[in-house]
């Protein structure tokens, strides 16, 4: 049997990717499926709360602690025993009505449980580690790991070395399928120009897919195992944005504001500033009413602001600008749209102007682009050539 062991200090955001999980009992390991592991803890048959609530807490002890599977395994069993959550047991699917002997607990089933879940842990950490540091360290390099067997579609990847941001990753970001054990390193220009440059974005073929339990069909990339096909990193930022409208959406205004308001603004704008924060990373820091929302035409309810923004703008504005004045601006400003549909806010702050500007993304996302100090005149041009949206 294999042996697992992770460091015991694990990276935050490891612990993070985790951590903030939700339940979902399920009786088949279709039932959730494709990114909707990066939201959701699951193991098949663990259809009682008590019994996955345990394992997931194991689990979380095993990443945080780097618990080696034969001490999780040791620590785990008897308490799934006690919970009758162990061998061979009659079970009725909930979705088709069948009842048959199926496989609960068992050592060959918690060893699957802490691989699939420690690996894909450290892999959402490492590509959010790698947003921080692909400056200096701009490339991933595949490579294999200490298999008996390996699937000639992973060996045909080894040595693969592409930009940390290259669409590749978004598929083939190991572990890619069960009991894989692939990595990825990531390496700065000269050791990527040694080992002999950028490679030639490899061929992928695809084959159908139907999940049964649900009849959605998708196209599976060759050599990675069906619902495999995700960098769970990346998704979890995608995700949870995604979730994050969606829930604002549902509140009122009063609500949607409290709950934005408590976003660790001031921590975020120093960690973008200071480069401990990666590209493209976005936290929401505005509220916008059901009523702007219908006027942009946007399901969106938060303004998000980029550390991107900040990196490029905060010279031109204090950092106690981006606490202070966007919800006033959101509130209080004049909304202008110009010819190319271009948004831009308007507010005095005291005799000073002040100009921010808004973006629905093609995402349908609402990001503040840029928020500094404007000469009047570059103000009254903008009126000139615009329309008043407010």
């Amino acid at each position: 049997m294999d042996t697992f062991t992770f460091d015991t200090t694990p990276p935050q955001e490891v612990v993070a990717f985790f951590d903030e999980k939700g339940l979902r009992p399920a009786f088949d390991y279709r039932d959730t499926w494709g990114i909707e592991h990066v939201t959701s803890f699951t193991v098949a048959k663990a259809t009682q709360t008590d019994v996955l609530a345990t394992i997931q807490a194991d689990v979380s002890k095993a990443i945080r602690q780097g618990v080696p599977f034969e001490q999780f395994r040791k620590d785990l069993t008897p308490r799934l025993q006690e919970l009758g959550w162990w061998g061979r047991k009659e079970m009725t699917d909930p979705l088709t009505g069948e009842t048959a002997i199926v496989q609960l607990g068992s050592p060959r089933r918690l060893q699957t449980i802490y691989w699939a879940n420690t690996r894909t842990a450290r892999a959402a950490g490492q590509w959010q580690r790698a947003q921080r540091t692909k400056r200096v360290s701009p490339y991933f390099v595949y490579g294999l790991g200490n298999s008996r067997n390996h699937r000639p579609e992973h060996v045909a990847k080894a040595g693969v070395i592409l930009p940390v941001d290259h669409p590749f990753w978004d598929q083939w970001f190991p572990p890619n399928g069960w009991g894989c054990k692939c990595w990825l390193r990531q390496i700065g220009r000269t050791e990527a120009e040694s080992l002999g440059g950028e490679s030639d974005e490899p061929d992928i073929t695809s084959r159908q897919f139907v999940n049964e339990r649900s009849g959605e069909t998708s196209m599976v990339p060759d050599g990675i195992d069906p619902g495999w096909a995700t960098n769970s990193g990346k998704e979890r930022y995608g995700t949870l944005r995604r979730e994050l409208d969606t829930s604002l959406g549902a509140v009122d205004d009063q609500t949607r504001r409290k709950v934005i308001g408590a976003s660790p603004l001031a921590e975020f704008v120093s960690g973008a500033i200071n480069n401990r924060i990666g590209e493209r990373a976005a936290i929401p820091f505005a509220a916008i009413s059901d009523k702007l929302a219908n006027t942009l035409g946007t399901k969106a309810r938060a303004v998000m602001l980029s550390s991107d923004t900040i990196r490029q703008h905060v010279g031109k504005a204090n950092s106690e600008d981006y606490a202070e004045l966007p919800q006033r601006m959101i509130d209080e400003g004049e909304l202008w749209r110009d010819r190319r549909g271009k948004l831009s806010l308007i507010m005095l702050v005291g005799d000073r102007p002040y100009v921010a500007g808004l973006k629905v993304t093609r995402f349908d996302e609402l990001f503040m682009t840029t928020l500094h100090e404007w000469r009047a005149r570059s103000v009254e041009k903008i009126r000139e050539r615009g329309e008043r949206v407010n």
